[in-house]
């Protein structure tokens, strides 16, 4: 994403909220016995509450090659160009446009990715490019930069997952299936239940208008479904494997090998981060046209 979003979110960090764990019926039986974490400190696997933050790094290391689009994707989910490098690594590399930046000087730096979409544009799209909702699984593009909070509700049948960037949050429901007459929305619909001291986040129902990634040249489907695994791998570090589906992106294929890892923050907490098109367009004209024109460019 621009210089412009890296800077505004910087300062944000993150506080802790106290949540209650799940209630015991809501557990197997079998996990009722605290293990050990590597620093000696005891932990329940099944109380993900708190402040984590991730990697940024890991968001753009992970070049997994995409499944083959379907005639229909090509027709309908393609984006004009992107902003940043693709995952894949099978575009065309140098040759630059004239005009053309490659973020950061990163070599390779390509100018298509494997659909033959422009990348590394700096007019083109990236997740909540003009303040629009990033929706996940793209919120994770940037786990360092906002964090995210979860947060169980006392009763066990719900848990708030709160990101400071952009100030989302999502539901992710116990003991019910999704409904069957969903309305498309950003977010989605979550459900979830524990595989041994896996939590298992299972979303469908999301709209048609969000990027999978800033490094995906196309968008979700409203076919588009997320399958989240969370295991709380000690006391301080969560672990978060991701699968993608879209029968009308992909057809039957699953993209899966995505994966981000967490550390809890608690002494952090949220500052408020609210995405104003005003205030970008203040950034732009102060900041980074400035930048733009500096000798040592």
């Amino acid at each position: 994403m621009r210089n412009r979003v890296l800077s505004l979110v910087l300062g944000s960090v993150v506080v802790l909220i106290s949540s209650p764990r799940l209630p015991a019926q809501s557990k197997p039986n079998a996990y009722s016995a605290q293990p050990v974490a590597a620093d000696g400190q005891k932990f329940d696997p099944h109380d993900l509450n708190g402040v984590w933050t991730g990697k940024n790094s890991e968001a753009g290391d992970q070049k997994i090659p995409e499944p083959a689009l379907t005639e229909w994707a090509k027709q309908h989910l393609l984006y004009k160009s992107i902003s940043h490098d693709p995952f894949d690594g099978t575009p065309t590399p140098s040759k630059f446009k004239p005009g053309h930046k490659c973020p950061d000087n990163n070599d390779p730096c390509y100018t298509v990715d494997q659909n033959g979409v422009p990348v590394n544009d700096p007019d083109g799209e990236y997740p909540a490019k003009d303040c629009e909702p990033l929706s996940t699984p793209a919120l994770y593009d940037y786990p360092g930069l906002g964090s995210m909070e979860i947060i169980t509700v006392p009763d066990g049948t719900r848990i708030h997952q709160m990101f400071a960037y952009h100030r989302e949050w999502r539901t992710w429901w116990f003991n019910r299936e999704h409904p069957k007459d969903l309305d498309p929305t950003y977010e989605g619909d979550s459900t979830a239940h524990w595989e041994g001291n896996t939590l298992v986040v299972d979303t469908i129902g999301y709209n048609s208008r969000t990027m999978i990634t800033q490094h995906v040249g196309h968008r979700k489907s409203e076919a588009f479904h997320l399958v989240e695994r969370f295991t709380r791998t000690d006391y301080s570090h969560l672990r978060l494997d991701m699968t993608y589906y879209d029968p009308k992106a992909w057809g039957d294929k699953g993209w899966t090998g995505f994966y981000r890892n967490f550390t809890l923050m608690p002494k952090e907490y949220f500052e408020e981060f609210i995405c104003s098109p005003r205030e970008y367009k203040e950034y732009d004209s102060r900041v980074t046209k400035r930048i733009d024109s500096s000798p040592n460019k």
